[in-house]
């Protein structure tokens, strides 16, 4: 099933206004989006979309994948991932432009099978717990209305994003916990903001609020830190989102002791393929992989895996639902998403929304 044709839109997207931890630029008004499009000979499409660095996408689409990718078989997905891998050595765009190739050609295989994706990944559940993950909010009084929402609305979890300020984040911290008891499963995410000495207080202040786990709260590349930090808390850490070389950091983490659960999505990390890979190291090592917002693929890939307890969905939904045709996926009532069952990632794109949003074509 040869590539016949490659075909990327970058997209202009109006989102509604959001900030991460203080020190970080608010989000602007637009999302710079893309759309990637892998046609095989026999007509099956396959399509990724990516929520952000639609241009740098656009410009590694009509640079790499163009010129390196047709004529492939779209079913070598390994070889493909080991050419690509290698390219990229030259840059995270490249990395990137693996990502959502990996995820179209996944779609592509999974509609010529005519089976959903996580059913052609080899399915182990048809559901996913999900944690609702919230944006920085301008108060820590803000965080109540927002957790007894996020619990209203189904999720049996929820993890913070603070302002990168210890002391207030552990306010908020403490807030969420006093908002929904002892029920709800939490997690600060500290983006990291924190050095050793904050971290190891934030550490020890949340074990006593049992919080399940404390991700980022150094820079992934704090090895060292992370390490030392590690082996004097009980909480767990979550490591290595913000790495760019997919398993092979992965790797380094686990060997180095720096946490005891690994952060992964697919843009990040090589795709789907690299998610697996990574997932499958992890489950060697009796480690857990947590799903980093993606979107449906993360879906897919989340009920395709064993060593997960929980895929992360941004609140409000509507953020990351990017021309579809159906409503933004949230929780049932044991707080679960599921995949959609159609073939391959299962939506339908809304191509009017698509055309009122395209600036490029590549």
């Amino acid at each position: 099933m040869k590539i016949k044709e490659i075909k990327g839109r970058v997209l202009k997207v109006p989102r509604f206004p959001y900030r991460w931890r203080d020190g970080f630029p608010r989000a602007p008004a637009e999302r710079d989006a893309f759309l990637l499009q892998v046609i095989a000979e026999n007509g099956v499409e396959g399509h990724c979309i990516v929520t952000r660095r639609g241009e740098e996408l656009g410009r590694q689409t009509a640079s790499l994948l163009k010129p390196l990718m047709v004529g492939e078989n779209a079913l070598d997905r390994e070889k493909i991932w080991q050419r690509l891998w290698d390219v990229g050595r030259m840059g995270t765009g490249i990395v990137e432009a693996l990502g959502a190739f990996d995820v179209a050609l996944w779609d592509l295989a999974a509609k010529a099978a005519g089976v959903p994706l996580y059913k052609h990944l080899g399915a182990y559940r048809d559901k996913v717990p999900a944690y609702a993950s919230t944006f920085t909010q301008e108060t820590v009084e803000d965080y109540e209305p927002l957790a007894r929402d996020c619990v209203e609305r189904g999720y049996k979890a929820i993890k913070l994003h603070g302002f990168g300020d210890v002391q207030k984040d552990i306010e908020a911290c403490r807030l969420v916990r006093e908002t929904v008891g002892d029920d709800i499963e939490l997690m600060l995410d500290a983006s990291a903001a924190y050095t050793y000495e904050e971290a190891l207080w934030a550490g020890r202040e949340l074990e006593k609020l049992n919080f399940y786990w404390f991700e980022e709260p150094m820079r992934d590349y704090e090895t060292t830190g992370l390490q030392e930090l590690h082996r004097r808390l009980e909480i767990h850490l979550c490591v290595a989102e913000t790495g760019w070389d997919s398993l092979y950091d992965v790797a380094n983490h686990i060997a180095q002791k720096t946490g005891r659960m690994i952060h992964s999505t697919w843009y990040r990390k090589g795709g789907i393929t690299g998610l697996l890979k990574i997932a499958h190291t992890c489950e060697a090592f009796g480690m857990m992989v947590q799903l980093h917002h993606g979107e449906i693929p993360m879906i897919h890939t989340g009920c395709a895996i064993k060593n997960s307890k929980y895929v992360e969905i941004l609140v409000p939904e509507e953020g990351a639902h990017l021309c579809l045709t159906f409503p933004p996926i949230v929780p049932d009532e044991e707080g679960c998403v599921r995949p959609p069952e159609g073939p391959g990632l299962g939506y339908e794109l809304d191509w009017d929304e698509i055309e009122g949003c395209t600036v490029a074509e590549v």
